[in-house]
């Protein structure tokens, strides 16, 4: 591994490890206020149809909560906790002023969430470990 592969594997790990907890915070936050706007105010990209929007949300998410929480949890542990908070959201929508819940909309988020955890988990086992780092 070169000195500037190595370099920024060491800052992602400072990173993760002062502010993992406070960007995954974060992260469940933005997935929130999204599912949660009312109908009146809410903002599509346009060029996606509203279940690709929900994949690559969660997805990113996925892989996201994963590369922070990978050292403490299993890939499956993150990929159901994820897909458990897509369905505690989506059902939140009913509450939501011009929003519905929908079956579709959370089977969607929840394969994106297993999908981006899948991906991160195979990122993860792709790099070097930290044995061949030294």
């Amino acid at each position: 591994m070169s000195e500037l592969q190595l370099g920024l594997v060491r800052r992602w790990c400072a990173l993760r490890d002062r502010f993992g907890n406070k960007i995954a915070a974060a992260n469940a936050l933005v997935l929130m206020l999204a599912s949660w706007t009312p109908g009146s105010q809410m903002v599509r990209s346009g060029v996606f149809s509203g279940h690709v929007e929900h994949t690559l949300a969660y997805a990113l998410s996925g892989a996201l909560m994963y590369a922070l929480l990978a050292r403490r949890w299993a890939a499956r542990q993150v990929a159901v906790m994820l897909a458990a908070y897509a369905g505690i959201l989506e059902a939140g929508q009913m509450f939501a002023p011009g929003r519905h819940a929908s079956l579709d909309d959370f089977l969607f988020s929840a394969a994106g969430a297993v999908a981006g955890v899948l991906a991160g988990a195979a990122l993860r086992k792709a790099r070097p470990s930290r044995r061949r780092m030294r």
